[in-house]
């Protein structure tokens, strides 16, 4: 093989290996074993995307009011699904609830109203049973006097149709000679003063009073005399029937005595039947208590529903879960979407950057430490916070000599957010410089 036939195959193999060794240094992103160990890194900004979807509900595309490379705020709509099936769920939820309102409250009337009642009934049922009680213990003193009475008139009837004994006619004649006496006695002092006035010893005042007594005297003698006569005549016909009535009447009214208290003992028990009877009554209210219940549970299992469908309702209005500008729309309006599928891809205002160094330089990174970052195109510098330190991807590690593919040099990853500012924009070079970081 002469020298141009060697030269020509050594420049198609030069340029195969500077291929490959300018894409392994792509590839490990300058990551050589002098580069990890450089302590100025530069890499670029990179932005968060995130992939929006509507959170467990799918349908009909409604409406996309946004487009791609709109700047959006958080809380702004994305797109919306048609409502209609749940719009009528909700309305017809709503009337079911309704109606069940109405018989609680139609329930709860009638309870309300039937306890009144029960109380009213309850406290005339007391008053009765006291009225009751009052009739009969007058009806009871009636009775007493009433049998009393009757006894005395069936004593003066027997007396009357028997007539007087010899002891009565004795006592009536002393009776009599009593009489007679206190009238002699009244009769002399009348005359006594009688004189004594028309000599005008003693006053007016005192002739009338002793006039007085004299007149009560004489008509007290009069009727013991009457009532010794009928004794020893016997009582007339008249006087009979008089006696025979008078025991009649008396009787009569020992019977209405009693049926007075028959019909207060009767109240009595009525009114304590009626007390029970306003028990059972409230047992009966306690029971629709529980109906009540039992519709407050459906009622209560109707709303949960109801809040499901308020909340898929509100679903289907897909919003940004924070601010950035949409970068692509997945869908169309009138297309039918699954349920998580990807509908929106949203940049988002976080920036971020990677750094991959060597096993030294990590020992420096902690999480939420703050970095001093250089903007180049800028020419400004930015605080940045580390969000994590981890180990690299493999094709970051620099490989040299090791048998089995194991690197030479490990190399870690150092992700760092930096605060959006209007002149930053994904894609711009930041440098950091790990001397200036102490571990």
């Amino acid at each position: 093989m002469n020298r141009t036939q060697v030269t020509s195959l050594m420049i198609p193999l030069i340029s195969i290996a500077c291929l490959i060794g300018g894409g392994f240094l792509l590839q490990t992103n300058g990551q050589d074993q002098v580069n990890a160990s450089r302590s100025v890194k530069g890499t670029t900004l990179n932005s968060d995307s995130i992939h929006v979807s509507f959170e467990q509900v799918g349908g009909k595309i409604l409406t996309i009011p946004v487009t791609e490379e709109t700047m959006v705020k958080k809380g702004t709509v994305l797109m919306a699904l048609d409502s209609k099936d749940v719009d009528l769920q909700i309305e017809q939820l709503q009337t079911q609830i309704a109606q069940f309102n109405t018989q609680i409250n139609q329930q709860q009337q009638s309870i309300d109203l039937g306890y009144s009642r029960a109380a009213t009934q309850e406290k005339q049922a007391q008053l009765d049973i006291a009225q009751a009680q009052v009739t009969q213990s007058k009806s009871q003193a009636a009775l007493q006097r009433a049998q009393a009475a009757e006894r005395q008139a069936t004593a003066a009837e027997k007396q009357v149709n028997v007539g007087a004994r010899d002891e009565d006619v004795q006592q009536q004649r002393i009776a009599v000679a009593s009489a007679t006496k206190s009238f002699q006695t009244a009769q002399t002092n009348y005359k006594r003063n009688k004189a004594l006035y028309d000599a005008g010893s003693v006053s007016k005042a005192v002739l009338d009073d002793t006039e007085s007594a004299l007149t009560l005297a004489t008509n007290q003698l009069s009727q013991q005399k009457e009532s010794l006569q009928k004794l020893l005549n016997g009582a007339t016909p008249e006087e009979r029937m008089q006696a025979s009535e008078q025991t009649i009447q008396v009787s009569v009214s020992v019977k209405q005595a009693e049926e007075e208290i028959r019909g207060a003992q009767l109240s009595v028990e009525r009114s304590k039947t009626q007390l029970e009877t306003i028990q059972q009554s409230r047992q009966q209210l306690a029971d629709q208590k529980l109906a009540i219940d039992l519709l407050k549970q459906q009622k209560d299992t109707q709303e949960v529903q109801l809040k499901t469908l308020l909340l898929k309702k509100e679903r289907l209005v897909l919003k940004a879960p924070q601010d950035g500008k949409v970068t692509a729309i997945h869908t169309k309006v009138g297309e039918n979407v699954a349920q998580g599928a990807p509908v929106l891809t949203l940049e988002t205002n976080d920036l971020y950057y990677d750094l991959y160094v060597n096993e030294e330089q990590a020992g420096k990174f902690k999480a939420n430490q703050e970095v001093k970052t250089h903007v180049s195109a800028l020419n400004k510098d930015l605080k940045g916070t580390v969000r994590y330190v981890t180990a690299a991807p493999q094709f970051a590690n620099v490989k040299m000599s090791r048998e089995k593919g194991e690197a030479d040099t490990a190399t870690f990853q150092v992700r760092v957010y930096v605060t959006r500012e209007a002149s930053l924009l994904p894609g711009m070079t930041v440098e950091v410089n790990t001397n200036e970081i102490s571990s």
